[in-house]
């Protein structure tokens, strides 16, 4: 019985949500830019979050992971807390996948299927001792150079640190 009431209470937000949706966008964006400088659990979420609603709005959609972002499109990327005392990671998984939300892993592959072009920073990725071979697939180490070049021509950008 209880278990069916905390499902009723997710279950009228969501209809919330799915409401917001059908709203008309003013101003057309064509491309953003996403920069993630951490490699917290949060932030990545937040970035991946971003990234696959940009894409859902026929937007073009550029990630660049730099500073510890890096970490994060590593093969043997392991989560890590924003601060000591914070839920463990399985634990908010867990609460995420209870409530219908996309968890880490799958807002990562749906990123990468939906066409979000991955870039990684190739001072970070040096200074840090990684290869590209080091990164999931389709992962393109450039230059801060390139990379600004790509924000310019965004329309909007977002920093996630």
């Amino acid at each position: 019985m209880r278990k069916i009431q905390e499902e009723a209470i997710w279950r009228e937000p969501r209809k919330e949500y799915e409401k917001t949706m059908k709203r008309v966008i003013k101003k057309k964006v064509g491309t953003i830019t996403i920069v993630v400088t951490e490699d917290t659990y949060d932030k990545a979420l937040t970035a991946f979050n971003i990234g696959v609603g940009g894409v859902q709005m026929g937007m073009k959609v550029y990630m660049f992971f730099t500073s510890r972002g890096v970490n994060i499109l590593k093969k043997a990327y392991k989560p890590r807390r924003a601060r000591w005392g914070e839920a463990p990671i399985g634990w908010k998984e867990t609460f995420i996948k209870k409530r219908g939300g996309p968890i880490l892993a799958n807002l990562m592959y749906q990123a990468k299927d939906m066409g979000v072009h991955l870039y990684v920073c190739y001072t970070s990725m040096i200074s840090m001792g990684l290869k590209e071979e080091m990164f999931i697939s389709d992962i393109k180490a450039i230059r801060m150079a390139e990379f600004l070049e790509l924000a310019m021509e965004s329309d909007a950008q977002f920093v996630i640190g």
